[in-house]
Parts: C-alpha cells; structure tokens; sequence
C-alpha cells in the first residue's frame, strides 16, 4: 500500500493572513497562507461520509470573475472520476472544528463536483517535523490539522499565518492525452493560536475578522489547486487575508473552481494506451497557500 509522506516533498510556501485594523486591536497575527484580521477591541469568541454536489450552497457571485489564480498553467487538479478520502486531527482543534471542515469540504465539493469522503480521524499532521506522524493512512489523500507556528508542522513556521494549504501533483493525462499537472494528495495546517468565530457567517465586527469557515474554504482551495487571485478583490474567498464577510464564494473563486473541477473531465496518471506502472513522484512539486496578515 502506498503511504505518503509530505515532509519528504519539495515545498514552495504560500498562504493566507489575518488582517488587522485600527490600533488597539491586539493577538497573534498569522501570515504566509491565510492571514487573519483582527479589528480592535474584544477578540472573537471562539464513521464515512461522503460530500457531494448535492448539498445546497449558497453561491454569491460577487466581485471580479477574472480575480482568480490556479497553481500552474495548465491548472494541477485532481481527478474528478476518483474520490478524495480525507481525514481530521482532531488534537489541538478548537470545539466545533469538524463540523466546519465537513462544511468547507461540502462547499468546495458542490463548486467543483470532486467527490469527497470522511475517513474519520487521525493523528498525521501535513508537512510533519520530526517527532510527529508525517504518514497519511492508505485510504487518505488529504488531511487537515491544528498546529503550532513552528511546532508540529514545517508549513506553518510563524505565528502571522492564519494557516497554509496546498497539494502534491506529478504530470497526469487527459482522456485526449493531453498533459497537464494530476494532484496525488494534499494537506492543510491551521494556526491553533488563531481563535476565529465558527459557521459561515460574517463573524464579529471585532477581533478577529473572518471566521473558521472562511479559512478553511480558503485552505482547501488552495489543495485542490487554487493560488490567490492577481487582482486585489476582497470579496473572493480566495483573497490573501481574511476578511469580515459571509463565507460565501465570489464570481473569481466560482471561476477558479470550475477550472480545477469535474468539468474538465477526468485524469489519469499514464498516457492513453500506455501500460499502467507504479506511481512514483520523483521530483514531485509540492505547493502551498494560505491566509497572512498585511
């Protein structure tokens, strides 16, 4: 059985920040990923499923639809006729956390049509430093754990960062034999000292801004392939820092999505015709993104 191990993978860092506004605003600010936002005064309070396109989503169509960015040209991608089995660390996940990654993973799933299924928890942690697990189960290809800046995880070696995600891909085939960048598997870190609001919802209007949907539909789009748009819109949840909004995909993300989901067609990892052999993935490229703040 194929086990794979992040931490042996080259690693091109990106992610998102939490933004900060006026003055008086106080806490840890995360940065190369996801970058939070705080805004002063009070901080914000704190089995196998499958996902499927099904779940109703509400979808706003806001913003620039050009404010998008795939991790290469063409656009790395899983294949959509296979499905993604991911799996929760629960260890240092605030209360509630799993029931907002089953939402982002639902999110994601009904934008793109990729297949997602709970595999339940684990203890592997992406990118993984010595000490802690770095070995995704058998039946696993994406993972999604709370860390500590510079503790468990390479990925997330400072506390400006929101949290840091992104996927492992090798050269695959379409149907047409046309090349193009085939995802493997994929993991997401998010910064355990970052307290955000649980749901969908816009969150508070102080402390931190965004809240923990936010971020982890931001991660996830960066483990299906999605970067952070060229052009400067707020209004898409893939934008470089959080943001005080709804949860919700804008006209640049529905973009992106489309690009890197089921209506692209599917994958495989050897040319049309050619005798299937084993996958390896020497010199494999391993990208990331994620929430910073400014």
């Amino acid at each position: 059985m194929l086990r794979h191990r992040l931490a042996t993978i080259l690693a091109v860092a990106g992610c998102i920040a939490a933004a900060s506004a006026p003055a008086s605003a106080s806490g840890p600010a995360p940065s190369s990923g996801f970058v939070p936002s705080a805004v002063a005064s009070a901080s914000a309070p704190a089995t196998t499923t499958a996902a499927t396109a099904s779940v109703p989503v509400t979808r706003a169509a806001a913003g620039n639809r050009k404010a998008y960015a795939t991790m290469g040209n063409p656009a790395p991608r899983w294949n959509p006729c296979a499905v993604i089995g991911y799996r929760f660390n629960p260890t240092r996940a605030p209360k509630g956390a799993l029931t907002d990654v089953k939402g982002a993973v639902r999110r994601i799933s009904s934008a793109t049509g990729l297949r997602f299924v709970y595999r339940g928890t684990t203890s592997a942690v992406p990118r993984a430093k010595r000490g802690y697990n770095a070995d995704y189960p058998s039946d696993t290809q994406l993972v999604i754990a709370w860390v500590y800046p510079g503790k468990q995880s390479e990925w997330l070696a400072q506390n400006k960062l929101a949290g840091m995600g992104g996927p492992a891909w090798s050269t695959g085939y379409t149907a047409k034999g046309k090349e193009t960048g085939m995802i493997h598997w994929a993991g997401v870190v998010l910064n355990a000292n970052i307290k955000l609001s649980g749901g969908f919802g816009a969150g508070p209007r102080y402390g931190w801004q965004g809240t923990r949907g936010q971020l982890l539909m931001h991660e996830i789009g960066h483990a299906i392939g999605l970067g952070h748009p060229g052009i400067n819109d707020t209004k898409q949840i893939m934008y470089g820092t959080m943001t005080h909004k709804k949860a919700v995909w804008g006209a640049g993300d529905l973009t992106g999505l489309k690009l890197v989901g089921r209506s692209q067609g599917c994958l495989q990892a050897d040319p049309p015709g050619a005798t299937a052999a084993a996958l390896t993935l020497p010199g494999t490229i391993l990208d990331t993104g994620g929430f910073a703040l400014p």
